[in-house]
């Protein structure tokens, strides 16, 4: 059986300022933040027991990284063990990243869609680009038997749930796509059905 622990990092301090992360550059976790990465472990210990054999996954990006280290330290799962992956990345919001979201949303518009999406940057990426990436690393390191955990993002995270669970491609959008969840939360996934184990739907709108 494989079992899939989709895990949406900590609150990080762009977050709070409503301030577009970019993929390249580290945005630290607020305090809450690093709270939610705790109650993730701790959560994940409960379900998986201490220092569970796991394959383990993370985005690359800076703010996922610190919180699987707090994740590790709370399940005893070794932080060094993991995949680190630019395929689990936050979609790519271009020129847009680094500026807030008032600013870009004066210039542009609105910027978030209807469900706590985002719309995609002229000189970004798309949802078809996300689901790409992800139906690669689904192919490879995400196709292992056994439990997997998969520490990433909103957007990206909502992409790879939906195409974990077989739902449809969204109109308008080019990818299937899970429910938003909060900062902080697990999705658990198994044979293409999924629960919440940790946290809530209808979170921020924050990626």
């Amino acid at each position: 059986m494989t079992r899939y622990f989709i895990m949406r990092h900590g609150e990080t301090m762009y977050n709070l300022h409503r301030v577009l992360q970019s993929n390249t550059i580290h945005t630290p976790l607020t305090r809450l933040g690093c709270d939610q990465a705790t109650r993730m472990g701790e959560a994940l210990l409960a379900e998986l027991g201490p220092a569970p054999a796991v394959h383990v996954h993370v985005s690359d990006t800076g703010r996922a990284l610190q919180t699987l280290g707090l994740i590790c330290e709370a399940t005893g799962i070794d932080w060094f063990s993991a995949q680190r992956s630019d395929d689990l990345r936050e979609i790519e919001m271009g020129s847009w990243c680094l500026r807030s979201y008032g600013d870009v949303e004066a210039d542009v518009g609105p910027i978030v869609l209807p469900d706590y999406l985002l719309r995609p940057a002229f000189d970004g990426e798309d949802y078809p680009a996300i689901a790409a990436r992800l139906a690669r690393w689904l192919a490879g390191p995400g196709s292992l038997p056994g439990d997997h955990i998969v520490v990433m993002h909103g957007i990206s995270s909502r992409v790879l749930r939906g195409m974990l669970t077989g739902l449809p491609v969204r109109d308008g959008i080019g990818a299937p796509v899970g429910p938003s969840l909060i900062q902080g939360s697990i999705a658990l996934v198994v044979d293409g059905a999924e629960t919440v184990l940790f946290g809530a739907t209808h979170g921020t709108q924050h990626a």
